[in-house]
């Protein structure tokens, strides 16, 4: 890819970009009519049926979802294949729910297996099973192959449906050369990161929210004001209550304004206030600059504070505690990264008034353009049906809100201005993961965004910044094993440093020296390497 365009795309480093945040969905919304042709539907469009004869006898298309909560489907996959029947596709559809977790498990055994019972994967940047390394190593087919378009054959409409800078940023030197081996998730790509914070409890700890300097974004983190709210909040409260949730592959990330690569350990810095600079980075290790490790020494001083849970220093319990915490509105301070409409989404599930102040500008990336898609898998016998079904649900706005939201009656009912209320009980059984959901923006919006909510989406998206690295993938190939054993190294150290609860005055140096010894030097200078090579297109 070109350093124009790549530049013009705003993509961001891949993987790593947690976020994905980070695991719960925002509110969305509707689309307009219908057009006569499946395959070339705009996004906003339910599609008609393709022929008036169907295809005999019925192909199978089997997809694995990730971070979905869904324990009871078969009245709405009951409803998806009456739709795609209804739409002559030829196509039965049988899904798979995984989890996060699944990413590392099903989804990465199945791949590396060549196992044929799977024909689409989700697929995203911030996990081990993503979407360039296995593009790269010829496991996902490529759509717009010049031998076979499946793309051009099958997928017009969703074609359409999605941003040209989406379907740019899903083009990788895959195992069939350049070209495009997944779908984009059309969702929020512009992405920012934000504080999160409990205003709620800010105002019973008679705390005013704007007497914190939020403006100064991630700098926040080192003011007397933030540490004298969590003081009086850990007193108020008491020893069980922990004012500051430390995700913490995230949170040092946001406050030195750094951007992700592939392997977590290296450091691309850019100036929040305009994401754009450095015009041209130099790449560092991650674990070796002044802004990492000034983050460390204030965490550590939290910590001892007692203002961060030690749950979050355990990789095993971190998560799941965090998320728990969240859910019951059990603490002050957080980070995230944020997606359109998580305002109202937040408050509502939270039961509190959650404030969402930016760390810095939104931007765009290669993590989050590829922050969530779809892949066909090279060992799919059923290839051109899986991808005729991508395009059937990336146009058919009947079939994405089932998909998405299931039943209208059941666990969702339709208001007058178009909008959705969900029933909370129903939900519970059929959760999938709203912005891995395919083209979000043919969804009906939930009654508390608003039926004007896709246009401020768009609106939302359209202002993200492009890092100076837009375009730019770290290929790891030629230093994998000095990556693999850093990786190791590091998944010792970080859940701990990151919180605070070791002494980064003894335990940083020790965690250097580790690094130095596994070849960190090597994977610095290869990835210069590389974006010099880059700027140099």
């Amino acid at each position: 890819m070109e350093k124009v365009l790549a530049l013009g795309l705003s993509l961001l480093m891949i993987l790593g970009v947690t976020g994905c945040t980070s695991n719960r969905p925002a509110s969305v919304n509707s689309g307009a009519p219908a057009s006569e042709d499946p395959s070339a539907a705009p996004a906003s469009q339910d599609a008609a049926p393709t022929s008036k004869e169907p295809v005999a006898p019925p192909v199978t298309v089997t997809v694995l979802f990730e971070g979905s909560n869904v324990s009871d489907d078969t009245a709405v996959v009951e409803a998806i294949n009456a739709r795609l029947a209804e739409l002559n596709s030829g196509i039965v559809f049988r899904p798979i729910w995984g989890t996060w977790g699944d990413f590392d498990s099903k989804a990465t055994t199945a791949l590396d297996t060549g196992d044929s019972s799977i024909d689409v994967f989700f697929t995203c940047s911030w996990t081990s099973n993503n979407y360039v390394k296995y593009a790269k190593n010829g496991l996902y087919a490529r759509l717009d192959d010049p031998e076979n378009n499946l793309l051009e054959q099958y997928g017009a409409g969703m074609k359409a449906a999605v941003p040209d800078l989406l379907w740019n940023g899903f083009i990788v030197d895959g195992g069939s050369g350049a070209g495009i081996y997944g779908v984009p998730g059309y969702k929020d790509y512009a992405q920012l990161y934000a504080w999160d914070v409990n205003n709620t409890r800010l105002g019973e700890l008679g705390v005013n929210y704007d007497s914190i300097p939020w403006a100064q974004g991630g700098q926040v983190f080192y003011t007397q004001q933030f540490a004298d709210a969590m003081e009086t909040a850990k007193k108020k409260y008491g020893d069980s209550f922990y004012p500051l949730l430390i995700e913490a592959e995230v949170l040092p990330r946001m406050i030195a304004g750094t951007d992700s690569d592939p392997t977590q350990l290296l450091y691309f810095g850019y100036d929040p206030t305009d994401p754009r600079k450095p015009e041209k980075p130099v790449v560092t290790s991650r674990y070796d600059n002044p802004e990492y490790e000034k983050y460390l020494n204030k965490a550590r001083e939290y910590y001892q504070a007692g203002y961060v849970d030690p749950a979050m220093s355990n990789a095993q319990q971190a998560n799941d505690a965090r998320n728990a915490a969240m859910t019951a509105g059990n603490y002050l301070f957080n980070s995230q990264t944020y997606a359109y409409g998580y305002d109202q989404t937040a408050s509502a599930e939270r039961g509190i008034d959650a404030k969402f102040p930016p760390i810095g500008k939104a931007i765009v990336s290669t993590g989050s353009v590829q922050g969530a898609g779809y892949a066909v898998s090279v060992y799919s016998k059923n290839q051109d049906a899986a991808v005729k079904f991508l395009n059937l649900w990336y146009t058919d706005s009947q079939l994405a809100t089932l998909l998405a939201y299931g039943l209208e009656g059941t666990h969702y009912t339709k208001n007058s201005d178009s909008t959705v209320t969900f029933d909370a009980d129903a939900r519970q059984s059929y959760l999938p993961w709203r912005n891995g959901m395919g083209n979000i923006f043919i969804l009906p919006p939930e009654d508390s965004a608003g039926s004007n909510y896709w246009n401020e989406f768009k609106a939302y998206n359209e202002e993200g910044v492009g890092v100076a690295l837009l375009g730019f993938t770290f290929d790891t190939d030629p230093v994998k094993n000095q990556v693999a054993a850093l990786l190791t190294v590091r998944d010792q150290y970080v859940a701990s440093l990151h919180t605070g609860a070791v002494d980064p005055a003894t335990v940083l140096p020790e965690f250097k020296n580790k690094l130095k010894a596994n070849g960190i030097d090597d994977v610095v200078a290869e990835c210069n390497r590389q974006i010099d090579a880059f700027f140099a297109q």
